[in-house]
């Protein structure tokens, strides 16, 4: 069998597992307003299920109305939300290939906000969860007992709605944990004091659900074991709660790491505890260790997370006893079918995570519903199903990066005779300088996939080709799909010599080696990128923002890991400034009317791209029918090249 580790049944209560693989709590946008499931959801849910994992633990659901996080959330508070949650269990339970699926509750307390519930937030103490966050109230007595029933009577409803077993959230700073803690819980009644008074409200909550529910129903709980900020509860004590946890009478375990709040200088150097929305950057199975600490003193099965991104690497973590079930979240958003490819031995065939955080973490933090930079068919999975052409075309598609693969083998897909034309050796467009930079390999797993699915599919590519009206003419399409990309820009700087300005794109690719120092031109993500790059091979670089504050386009994560990479690499930074003039070898910048030089043998401009447009006017003019894509349309990330060129190939 492969991975023998992996495909294993193992128990969780009461319950047989036929895997040790489960899918991980991800909210994702896709309820009603009210709360309600959607068919969206439930088809989200039912191709996972038929992918192969053996456990699927539902996103967090708020089950009263000062806990609810998000606008479209998953509801649990009345008998309206136990009716449309049977609907997916029985959809689950209805293919009878023996997943099981539990629900995770989950209020949001001092994170939540009065934007989405329309109260103020409430915790143990009126604390603010972290720097900026709304002021909660603190919880009387009578409303802390009130909360424990809560749980309780959520949990009788979920097992009213089918679902096969219960998580409860107690990790990343929300209500539950934020008792644990004494920097959130400054409480002198029974819910406060010592570590066994700041565990009494979980404790409780798990009596109260055995003694209304009986040890046949299984439960979980999710923790952080290492909260990884100043002050914040480290592996010791986040053990000895789960240890409280356990005799209360939890079945299983889920460790998780990190909190909000302050960082702690220690860890600054190790990418997971800063980045805690583990983006590429951060290493694979980085938080099993923790989980594997935790493990040591307990006897129920503890479940591991944490860019887990293979089955390969599932498998090392299990076989080596760390822990005793997997939880994967993004890359099955990515590939449902990543467990069955897997166990068939297609791994080549999966689409793969590639951490970008673009269409997820970013997305659900802005309050937006969650897609996947790889995936299109995320929460369109109707989508995935391939309609045949009802008359088949002669498609040119015209450009290899991601818009352009993607379009071709979904139109070949669906019967079209297809010819994809680059003037590039190899295909993969800009992602293939996107993989350079420090930290960004993972990017080139796509790539990879992609030249996989073009080998793989009956598309013709033709590479080293010219992008001209004439060459395209030659070929006889139908139709022609252009994803021909963008062009740097570059600035007009007075005093700036021929040959010593380059583009962030001309120094990624290895066109350009600079020597001596450089100045980059626009800290979005690719100067960043680039800045980066040059630091790590030793150069000095000064990088310049005309905004106030480097990084606008990416998440919070991956501003906070270039903000430490360039405190300790000395890369000089000046934000809410422009180049304003080159003297001498010198670059002067401006601040208001504050002026500084710095030396610059070489100006790198990073300050965005212009669509190649000139072919498609050619081509509209000599009344080829046209299409584009992707950057073409307006330079963009690797999210809007795939949508859009999966997009004109389901519709072509």
């Amino acid at each position: 069998m492969r991975y023998p580790a992996v495909f294993q049944p193992c128990r969780l209560g009461s319950l047989i597992l036929k895997n040790r693989l489960a899918m991980s709590q991800m909210t994702m946008n896709y309820a009603t307003e009210e709360g309600l499931i959607t068919d969206r959801l439930i088809n989200h849910y039912l191709v996972r299920a038929r992918g192969g994992v053996g456990l699927i633990f539902v996103e967090g659901t708020y089950f009263t109305p000062e806990g609810r996080g998000y606008v479209r959330q998953v509801g649990i508070t009345s008998q309206k939300h136990v009716d449309s949650l049977r609907k997916l269990t029985e959809t689950i339970h209805a293919l009878k290939n023996d997943t099981k699926i539990f629900l995770q509750i989950h209020h949001a307390g001092g994170r939540a906000s009065s934007r989405i519930t329309g109260v103020q937030p409430v915790a143990p103490t009126a604390i603010q969860a972290y720097p900026g966050a709304e002021l909660p109230r603190e919880l009387t007595r009578a409303e802390v007992s009130g909360l424990v029933q809560a749980h309780i009577e959520a949990a009788a409803r979920a097992r009213e709605a089918g679902f096969d077993g219960l998580d409860i959230h107690c990790a990343h700073g929300y209500l539950v944990p934020s008792f644990f803690s004494p920097q959130t819980n400054r409480r002198t009644d029974e819910y406060g004091g010592d570590l066994a008074g700041r565990t009494r409200f979980l404790t409780e909550i798990i009596r109260g659900i055995r003694e209304r529910l009986g040890r046949e129903f299984p439960l979980t709980i999710k923790i952080s074991g290492d909260e990884y900020i100043e002050g914040g509860l480290g592996v010791g004590e986040m053990t000895a709660i789960a240890r409280l946890a356990q005799e209360a009478g939890i079945d299983g375990l889920i460790v998780s790491a990190g909190t909000v709040g302050g960082k702690k200088i220690e860890d600054l150097n190790e990418a997971h505890k800063v980045m805690r929305t583990l983006p590429m950057m951060t290493e694979p199975g980085c938080l099993i260790p923790i989980a594997a600490e935790v493990k040591k003193s307990l006897k129920i099965p503890v479940i591991g997370v944490g860019r887990i991104n293979t089955v390969a690497l599932a498998e090392n973590i299990l076989s080596r006893g760390k822990v005793d079930i997997i939880s994967i979240g993004r890359p099955l958003l990515a590939d449902p079918e990543l467990p069955r490819k897997a166990a068939e031995g297609r791994e080549a065939e999966t689409r793969p995570c590639i951490a970008c955080n673009e269409g997820c973490y970013k997305r659900i933090l802005q309050q937006l519903d969650i897609c996947c930079s790889v995936n299109p068919c995320l929460g369109k999975e109707r989508d995935s199903v391939v309609r045949k052409a009802s008359r088949p075309k002669r498609v040119l598609v015209v450009g290899a990066g991601p818009a352009g693969i993607v379009a071709a083998c979904r139109a070949d897909e669906r019967g079209h005779d297809v010819t994809l034309i680059d003037q590039e050796a190899h295909p993969g467009g800009q992602m293939r300088l996107a993989s350079i930079p420090p930290g960004r390999q993972e990017i080139d797993r796509f790539t990879t996939y992609l030249q996989g699915c073009l080998s793989r599919s009956g598309v013709k590519l033709i590479l080293n080709a010219a992008f001209t009206l004439e060459a395209i003419k030659r070929l006889s399409p139908e139709t022609v799909i252009l994803t021909t990309g963008a062009q740097p820009i570059m600035l007009n700087i007075p005093g700036l010599q021929e040959g010593q300005a380059v583009t962030a794109w001309d120094v990624l690719s290895g066109q350009t080696v600079l020597k001596g120092p450089s100045l980059i031109v626009g800290a979005g993500l690719v100067g960043c990128e680039t800045a980066d790059l040059l630091s790590d091979r030793g150069q000095d670089v000064t990088l310049v923002e005309i905004l106030p504050e480097i990084a606008c386009d990416a998440d919070k994560d991956t501003k906070a890991y270039f903000d430490i990479r360039f405190h300790n690499k000395g890369v000089a930074v000046y934000v809410g400034a422009s180049l304003n003039r080159v003297e001498d070898g010198q670059a002067i910048i401006l601040r208001g009317k504050e002026e500084t030089w710095v030396k610059a043998e070489t100006v790198v401009f990073s300050v965005g791209a212009r669509p190649n447009e000139p072919l498609y006017r050619e081509l509209i003019s000599a009344g080829i029918e046209v299409v584009k894509a992707g950057d073409c349309v307006k330079p963009r990330r690797i999210l809007n090249a795939v949508e859009e060129g999966f997009q004109l190939g389901n519709n072509i």
